[in-house]
Protein backbone atom coordinates (compact mmCIF):
# COMPACT_ATOMS: atom_id res chain seq x y z
CA UNK A 1 0.00 0.00 0.00
CA UNK A 2 1.03 3.72 -0.85
CA UNK A 3 1.79 5.97 2.22
CA UNK A 4 -0.83 3.95 4.34
CA UNK A 5 -3.83 4.33 2.07
CA UNK A 6 -6.29 1.98 0.78
CA UNK A 7 -5.53 1.92 -2.88
CA UNK A 8 -2.47 0.28 -5.27
CA UNK A 9 -0.74 1.96 -7.72
CA UNK A 10 -2.32 1.11 -11.17
CA UNK A 11 -0.52 -0.99 -13.23
CA UNK A 12 -0.57 -2.11 -17.14
CA UNK A 13 -0.97 -5.78 -17.66
CA UNK A 14 -0.78 -7.17 -21.33
CA UNK A 15 -2.28 -9.60 -21.74
CA UNK A 16 -2.52 -11.84 -24.45
CA UNK A 17 -6.31 -13.75 -23.55
CA UNK A 18 -9.32 -12.71 -24.91
CA UNK A 19 -9.86 -10.04 -22.55
CA UNK A 20 -7.31 -7.87 -23.86
CA UNK A 21 -4.62 -5.60 -21.91
CA UNK A 22 -6.01 -3.80 -19.07
CA UNK A 23 -4.98 -1.65 -15.95
CA UNK A 24 -5.73 -2.60 -12.44
CA UNK A 25 -5.33 -1.97 -8.66
CA UNK A 26 -6.93 -2.64 -5.25
CA UNK A 27 -9.11 -0.06 -3.81
CA UNK A 28 -9.53 -1.35 -0.04
CA UNK A 29 -8.68 -4.41 -0.98
CA UNK A 30 -11.44 -4.94 -3.74
CA UNK A 31 -9.80 -5.45 -7.23
CA UNK A 32 -10.60 -2.75 -10.51
CA UNK A 33 -9.66 -2.82 -13.71
CA UNK A 34 -10.03 -0.25 -16.67
CA UNK A 35 -9.55 -0.68 -20.60
CA UNK A 36 -11.69 2.36 -21.60
CA UNK A 37 -10.72 1.38 -25.65
CA UNK A 38 -6.89 0.99 -25.26
CA UNK A 39 -7.41 -2.81 -27.18
CA UNK A 40 -8.60 -1.07 -30.44
CA UNK A 41 -5.33 0.30 -30.59
CA UNK A 42 -3.53 -2.07 -33.26
CA UNK A 43 0.10 -0.45 -32.78
CA UNK A 44 1.70 -2.44 -29.86
CA UNK A 45 3.64 0.34 -29.09
CA UNK A 46 1.25 2.80 -28.75
CA UNK A 47 -0.99 0.95 -27.15
CA UNK A 48 1.50 0.40 -24.51
CA UNK A 49 2.24 4.42 -24.58
CA UNK A 50 -1.28 4.68 -23.66
CA UNK A 51 -1.76 2.16 -21.19
CA UNK A 52 0.44 3.25 -19.01
CA UNK A 53 -0.89 6.68 -19.85
CA UNK A 54 -4.23 5.44 -18.41
CA UNK A 55 -2.40 4.06 -15.21
CA UNK A 56 -1.16 7.50 -14.43
CA UNK A 57 -4.31 9.30 -14.54
CA UNK A 58 -5.83 6.76 -12.44
CA UNK A 59 -2.63 6.96 -10.02
CA UNK A 60 -3.37 10.65 -9.92
CA UNK A 61 -6.97 10.59 -9.48
CA UNK A 62 -6.63 8.22 -6.54
CA UNK A 63 -4.18 10.12 -4.53
CA UNK A 64 -6.54 13.23 -5.65
CA UNK A 65 -9.47 11.20 -3.41
CA UNK A 66 -11.33 9.41 -6.22
CA UNK A 67 -12.95 6.26 -5.20
CA UNK A 68 -13.67 4.00 -8.40
CA UNK A 69 -16.83 2.35 -6.37
CA UNK A 70 -18.47 4.83 -4.97
CA UNK A 71 -20.13 8.76 -5.98
CA UNK A 72 -17.78 10.96 -8.16
CA UNK A 73 -16.71 13.97 -6.14
CA UNK A 74 -17.90 17.55 -6.89
CA UNK A 75 -14.62 18.79 -5.66
CA UNK A 76 -12.72 16.05 -7.67
CA UNK A 77 -10.92 18.32 -10.50
CA UNK A 78 -9.06 14.76 -11.79
CA UNK A 79 -11.82 13.09 -12.96
CA UNK A 80 -12.24 11.67 -15.85
CA UNK A 81 -14.13 13.86 -18.92
CA UNK A 82 -16.49 11.39 -19.74
CA UNK A 83 -16.98 10.54 -15.47
CA UNK A 84 -17.30 15.01 -15.13
CA UNK A 85 -20.47 14.59 -18.16
CA UNK A 86 -22.14 12.30 -16.26
CA UNK A 87 -21.93 14.08 -13.40
CA UNK A 88 -23.40 17.32 -14.99
CA UNK A 89 -26.23 15.33 -16.62
CA UNK A 90 -26.84 14.18 -12.97
CA UNK A 91 -27.27 17.49 -11.65
CA UNK A 92 -29.17 18.60 -14.57
CA UNK A 93 -31.71 16.39 -14.07
CA UNK A 94 -33.40 17.81 -11.12
CA UNK A 95 -34.33 21.42 -12.30
CA UNK A 96 -35.01 20.35 -16.84
CA UNK A 97 -37.87 19.09 -18.21
CA UNK A 98 -37.81 15.35 -19.09
CA UNK A 99 -37.71 16.41 -22.60
CA UNK A 100 -34.64 18.54 -22.32
CA UNK A 101 -32.74 15.73 -20.36
CA UNK A 102 -33.18 13.11 -23.09
CA UNK A 103 -31.42 16.16 -25.30
CA UNK A 104 -28.39 16.69 -22.86
CA UNK A 105 -28.22 12.86 -22.49
CA UNK A 106 -28.17 11.51 -25.97
CA UNK A 107 -25.28 14.32 -26.54
CA UNK A 108 -23.38 12.98 -23.64
CA UNK A 109 -23.75 9.56 -25.17
CA UNK A 110 -22.63 10.98 -28.41
CA UNK A 111 -19.91 12.82 -27.38
CA UNK A 112 -18.63 9.26 -25.33
CA UNK A 113 -19.00 7.64 -28.67
CA UNK A 114 -16.92 9.79 -30.25
CA UNK A 115 -14.61 10.00 -27.44
CA UNK A 116 -14.24 6.63 -27.42
CA UNK A 117 -13.08 6.47 -30.79
CA UNK A 118 -10.69 8.93 -30.49
CA UNK A 119 -8.93 6.87 -27.38
CA UNK A 120 -9.25 9.98 -25.62
CA UNK A 121 -10.63 7.83 -22.42
CA UNK A 122 -8.04 8.56 -20.05
CA UNK A 123 -8.69 12.58 -20.63
CA UNK A 124 -8.70 13.93 -17.52
CA UNK A 125 -11.47 17.44 -17.31
CA UNK A 126 -9.55 19.82 -15.79
CA UNK A 127 -7.57 19.47 -19.03
CA UNK A 128 -9.97 19.61 -21.69
CA UNK A 129 -9.52 22.27 -24.36
CA UNK A 130 -11.42 23.54 -27.02
CA UNK A 131 -9.46 21.44 -29.43
CA UNK A 132 -10.61 18.42 -27.66
CA UNK A 133 -14.23 19.88 -27.96
CA UNK A 134 -13.47 20.76 -31.62
CA UNK A 135 -11.37 17.38 -32.31
CA UNK A 136 -14.79 15.24 -30.65
CA UNK A 137 -16.83 17.08 -31.93
CA UNK A 138 -15.97 16.64 -35.45
CA UNK A 139 -15.82 12.81 -35.14
CA UNK A 140 -19.15 12.83 -33.37
CA UNK A 141 -20.27 14.67 -36.80
CA UNK A 142 -19.25 12.09 -39.16
CA UNK A 143 -20.50 9.41 -36.72
CA UNK A 144 -23.78 10.61 -36.71
CA UNK A 145 -23.80 12.23 -40.20
CA UNK A 146 -25.34 15.65 -38.21
CA UNK A 147 -26.21 18.25 -40.37
CA UNK A 148 -24.88 21.63 -39.22
CA UNK A 149 -28.07 22.16 -37.08
CA UNK A 150 -27.58 19.30 -35.55
CA UNK A 151 -23.90 19.74 -34.56
CA UNK A 152 -25.01 23.21 -33.08
CA UNK A 153 -28.11 21.98 -31.24
CA UNK A 154 -25.41 19.46 -29.59
CA UNK A 155 -22.87 21.78 -28.88
CA UNK A 156 -25.43 23.82 -27.24
CA UNK A 157 -26.42 21.31 -24.65
CA UNK A 158 -23.07 20.10 -23.88
CA UNK A 159 -22.21 23.41 -23.00
CA UNK A 160 -25.44 23.28 -20.77
CA UNK A 161 -23.80 20.15 -19.32
CA UNK A 162 -20.55 21.30 -19.01
CA UNK A 163 -22.01 24.68 -17.16
CA UNK A 164 -23.06 22.56 -14.13
CA UNK A 165 -19.04 21.76 -13.52
CA UNK A 166 -18.56 25.56 -13.24
CA UNK A 167 -21.07 25.55 -10.69
CA UNK A 168 -19.32 22.91 -8.92
CA UNK A 169 -15.67 24.28 -9.21
CA UNK A 170 -14.89 21.67 -11.26
CA UNK A 171 -13.91 23.75 -14.46
CA UNK A 172 -12.85 27.15 -14.16
CA UNK A 173 -14.06 28.05 -17.67
CA UNK A 174 -16.27 26.51 -20.19
CA UNK A 175 -14.32 25.08 -22.68
CA UNK A 176 -17.57 25.18 -25.06
CA UNK A 177 -18.49 28.84 -24.75
CA UNK A 178 -16.04 30.31 -27.41
CA UNK A 179 -16.43 27.65 -30.18
CA UNK A 180 -18.13 29.00 -33.42
CA UNK A 181 -21.43 27.57 -34.45
CA UNK A 182 -21.32 26.29 -37.97
CA UNK A 183 -23.64 28.17 -40.77
CA UNK A 184 -26.91 26.94 -40.68
CA UNK A 185 -29.50 27.38 -43.52
CA UNK A 186 -33.06 28.89 -42.34
CA UNK A 187 -35.68 26.84 -41.69
CA UNK A 188 -38.40 25.67 -43.61
CA UNK A 189 -40.22 23.35 -40.76
CA UNK A 190 -42.69 25.30 -39.65
CA UNK A 191 -43.71 27.46 -42.68
CA UNK A 192 -47.29 29.05 -42.00
CA UNK A 193 -50.01 28.39 -44.44
CA UNK A 194 -50.59 31.04 -47.05
CA UNK A 195 -53.60 32.99 -46.71
CA UNK A 196 -55.35 30.56 -49.27
CA UNK A 197 -54.53 27.59 -47.29
CA UNK A 198 -55.62 29.46 -43.57
CA UNK A 199 -58.75 29.95 -45.25
CA UNK A 200 -59.07 26.32 -46.27
CA UNK A 201 -58.08 25.09 -42.81
CA UNK A 202 -60.20 28.02 -40.89
CA UNK A 203 -63.51 26.71 -43.17
CA UNK A 204 -62.88 22.75 -42.34
CA UNK A 205 -62.15 22.69 -38.83
CA UNK A 206 -65.13 25.16 -37.75
CA UNK A 207 -67.40 23.38 -39.77
CA UNK A 208 -66.53 19.71 -39.12
CA UNK A 209 -64.39 19.68 -36.18
CA UNK A 210 -65.34 22.52 -34.14
CA UNK A 211 -63.81 21.72 -30.36
CA UNK A 212 -60.26 20.90 -32.01
CA UNK A 213 -60.63 24.07 -33.94
CA UNK A 214 -60.90 25.92 -30.55
CA UNK A 215 -57.61 24.49 -29.57
CA UNK A 216 -55.67 25.56 -32.70
CA UNK A 217 -57.41 29.04 -31.99
CA UNK A 218 -56.12 28.77 -28.23
CA UNK A 219 -52.66 27.86 -29.95
CA UNK A 220 -52.61 30.78 -32.57
CA UNK A 221 -53.91 33.45 -29.88
CA UNK A 222 -51.41 32.46 -26.91
CA UNK A 223 -48.97 31.37 -28.58
CA UNK A 224 -48.33 28.66 -25.82
CA UNK A 225 -46.74 25.33 -26.82
CA UNK A 226 -49.81 22.37 -27.77
CA UNK A 227 -48.47 20.27 -24.93
CA UNK A 228 -48.74 23.01 -22.42
CA UNK A 229 -52.53 24.06 -23.64
CA UNK A 230 -53.33 20.24 -22.75
CA UNK A 231 -52.38 20.62 -19.54
CA UNK A 232 -54.38 24.06 -18.98
CA UNK A 233 -56.70 22.99 -16.26
CA UNK A 234 -59.53 25.38 -15.55
CA UNK A 235 -58.39 26.77 -12.25
CA UNK A 236 -55.71 28.32 -14.16
CA UNK A 237 -57.82 30.68 -16.44
CA UNK A 238 -58.77 33.66 -14.47
CA UNK A 239 -61.53 35.29 -17.31
CA UNK A 240 -62.15 38.60 -14.77
CA UNK A 241 -57.86 39.59 -15.23
CA UNK A 242 -57.87 38.12 -18.82
CA UNK A 243 -55.07 35.52 -17.87
CA UNK A 244 -54.31 32.26 -18.33
CA UNK A 245 -51.57 31.36 -15.25
CA UNK A 246 -49.41 28.60 -16.01
CA UNK A 247 -47.90 26.98 -13.16
CA UNK A 248 -43.86 25.84 -13.32
CA UNK A 249 -44.88 22.39 -13.91
CA UNK A 250 -46.34 22.67 -17.24
CA UNK A 251 -43.96 25.07 -18.18
CA UNK A 252 -40.85 24.16 -20.99
CA UNK A 253 -38.52 25.58 -18.06
CA UNK A 254 -40.75 23.47 -15.32
CA UNK A 255 -39.29 26.19 -13.15
CA UNK A 256 -40.72 29.37 -13.80
CA UNK A 257 -44.79 29.98 -14.31
CA UNK A 258 -45.78 32.10 -16.89
CA UNK A 259 -48.77 34.69 -17.15
CA UNK A 260 -50.35 34.38 -20.77
CA UNK A 261 -52.59 37.09 -21.45
CA UNK A 262 -55.92 36.23 -23.18
CA UNK A 263 -56.90 38.86 -25.92
CA UNK A 264 -60.70 39.99 -26.62
CA UNK A 265 -60.98 37.12 -29.42
CA UNK A 266 -59.85 34.30 -27.01
CA UNK A 267 -61.89 35.97 -24.45
CA UNK A 268 -65.20 35.16 -26.03
CA UNK A 269 -64.30 32.10 -27.13
CA UNK A 270 -63.78 31.23 -23.65
CA UNK A 271 -66.69 32.83 -22.16
CA UNK A 272 -68.78 30.70 -24.91
CA UNK A 273 -67.55 27.52 -23.60
CA UNK A 274 -69.59 28.39 -20.15
CA UNK A 275 -66.22 27.22 -18.30
CA UNK A 276 -67.85 27.65 -14.93
CA UNK A 277 -69.96 24.66 -15.54
CA UNK A 278 -67.48 21.95 -14.87
CA UNK A 279 -65.17 20.85 -11.77
CA UNK A 280 -61.88 23.39 -11.65
CA UNK A 281 -59.91 20.53 -12.00
CA UNK A 282 -61.11 19.54 -15.88
CA UNK A 283 -58.73 19.88 -18.48
CA UNK A 284 -60.04 23.12 -21.33
CA UNK A 285 -59.42 20.84 -24.02
CA UNK A 286 -59.63 16.85 -22.47
CA UNK A 287 -61.97 14.23 -22.92
CA UNK A 288 -63.76 11.77 -20.89
CA UNK A 289 -61.72 9.05 -21.77
CA UNK A 290 -60.67 6.16 -19.37
CA UNK A 291 -58.17 3.62 -19.62
CA UNK A 292 -59.28 0.37 -20.94
CA UNK A 293 -62.97 1.62 -21.63
CA UNK A 294 -62.59 4.12 -24.17
CA UNK A 295 -64.56 7.00 -24.51
CA UNK A 296 -67.56 7.12 -22.15
CA UNK A 297 -70.73 8.49 -23.52
CA UNK A 298 -70.44 10.02 -26.71
CA UNK A 299 -66.98 10.10 -28.90
CA UNK A 300 -65.91 13.54 -28.71
CA UNK A 301 -62.45 15.03 -27.30
CA UNK A 302 -61.09 18.64 -27.00
CA UNK A 303 -63.34 19.61 -24.33
CA UNK A 304 -63.93 20.47 -20.99
CA UNK A 305 -63.22 16.96 -19.29
CA UNK A 306 -61.28 15.14 -16.69
CA UNK A 307 -58.97 13.52 -19.12
CA UNK A 308 -55.56 14.98 -20.60
CA UNK A 309 -55.23 14.59 -24.08
CA UNK A 310 -52.18 13.64 -25.43
CA UNK A 311 -49.70 15.93 -27.51
CA UNK A 312 -49.49 13.14 -29.70
CA UNK A 313 -53.37 12.89 -30.04
CA UNK A 314 -53.17 16.98 -31.48
CA UNK A 315 -50.64 15.88 -33.94
CA UNK A 316 -52.37 12.93 -35.18
CA UNK A 317 -55.43 14.65 -35.89
CA UNK A 318 -54.19 17.52 -37.41
CA UNK A 319 -52.15 15.46 -40.11
CA UNK A 320 -55.24 13.57 -40.73
CA UNK A 321 -57.44 16.77 -41.26
CA UNK A 322 -54.99 19.00 -43.17
CA UNK A 323 -52.06 17.11 -43.80
CA UNK A 324 -53.96 14.12 -45.49
CA UNK A 325 -57.42 15.32 -46.33
CA UNK A 326 -57.01 18.90 -47.28
CA UNK A 327 -52.93 17.75 -48.69
CA UNK A 328 -51.74 20.92 -47.14
CA UNK A 329 -48.10 20.71 -45.93
CA UNK A 330 -48.29 23.09 -43.29
CA UNK A 331 -47.39 21.50 -39.11
CA UNK A 332 -49.91 22.48 -36.49
CA UNK A 333 -46.84 24.39 -34.69
CA UNK A 334 -46.79 26.41 -37.02
CA UNK A 335 -49.83 28.60 -35.83
CA UNK A 336 -47.78 29.31 -32.96
CA UNK A 337 -45.73 31.05 -35.42
CA UNK A 338 -48.23 32.94 -37.44
CA UNK A 339 -49.88 34.20 -34.05
CA UNK A 340 -46.92 36.03 -34.01
CA UNK A 341 -46.73 36.52 -37.87
CA UNK A 342 -50.69 38.11 -37.56
CA UNK A 343 -49.93 40.50 -34.23
CA UNK A 344 -46.67 41.80 -35.96
CA UNK A 345 -48.26 43.13 -39.02
CA UNK A 346 -51.59 44.47 -36.75
CA UNK A 347 -48.92 46.50 -35.25
CA UNK A 348 -47.71 44.89 -31.67
CA UNK A 349 -44.98 45.69 -30.39
CA UNK A 350 -42.29 42.97 -30.59
CA UNK A 351 -41.58 42.92 -26.88
CA UNK A 352 -45.19 42.69 -26.08
CA UNK A 353 -44.99 39.40 -28.07
CA UNK A 354 -41.62 37.76 -26.71
CA UNK A 355 -43.18 38.57 -22.97
CA UNK A 356 -46.63 36.84 -24.52
CA UNK A 357 -44.47 33.66 -25.64
CA UNK A 358 -42.46 33.22 -22.58
CA UNK A 359 -38.99 34.67 -24.39
CA UNK A 360 -36.56 35.54 -22.04
CA UNK A 361 -34.99 37.16 -25.57
CA UNK A 362 -36.47 39.43 -28.09
CA UNK A 363 -34.09 37.12 -30.46
CA UNK A 364 -35.56 34.16 -29.61
CA UNK A 365 -39.17 35.72 -30.64
CA UNK A 366 -37.76 36.67 -33.77
CA UNK A 367 -37.11 32.69 -34.48
CA UNK A 368 -40.91 32.45 -34.64
CA UNK A 369 -42.28 35.72 -36.14
CA UNK A 370 -41.00 35.49 -39.23
CA UNK A 371 -42.93 38.25 -40.63
CA UNK A 372 -40.09 40.50 -38.37
CA UNK A 373 -37.49 40.72 -42.02
CA UNK A 374 -40.24 41.99 -44.13
CA UNK A 375 -41.56 44.70 -41.43
CA UNK A 376 -37.71 45.80 -40.71
CA UNK A 377 -37.47 46.02 -44.42
CA UNK A 378 -40.42 47.95 -44.73
CA UNK A 379 -39.40 50.33 -41.53
CA UNK A 380 -35.88 50.88 -43.74
CA UNK A 381 -37.89 51.77 -46.77
CA UNK A 382 -40.67 54.13 -45.02
CA UNK A 383 -39.09 55.52 -42.01
CA UNK A 384 -35.56 56.58 -43.09
CA UNK A 385 -34.65 60.27 -43.31
CA UNK A 386 -33.61 62.19 -45.90
CA UNK A 387 -29.84 62.51 -45.98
Amino acid sequence: MENSVNFTKPKLVESDKKSGWYVYFRYNKRLKRYKLGINRIKDIAERRKEGRALARVLHEKLKNGWNPFGEVKATNKNMLFTEAMDFGLEKKKKYVAKKTYSGYSGTVSFTKEAIEKLSLNYLVVHEVKRVHIKTIFEKAQILNNWSNKSYNKNLNYLSAVLDELLEWDILEYNPVHKIKRLPEEESTANETASDSQHKEIKTKLSSDHPYFFNFIKTLYHTGIRPKEILSIQLHMIDLNSSEIRLPPKITKSGTKKRNVTINKHLWELLSSMDLSMYPKDFYLFGSYRESGRGNVGKFIDFIPGPTKIKRDTATKRWKKIVKDGLSIDVNMYSYKHKGGDDKLKAGVDLDSIRNQYGHSETKMTERYAKEIKGIYKKDIIDKSPEF
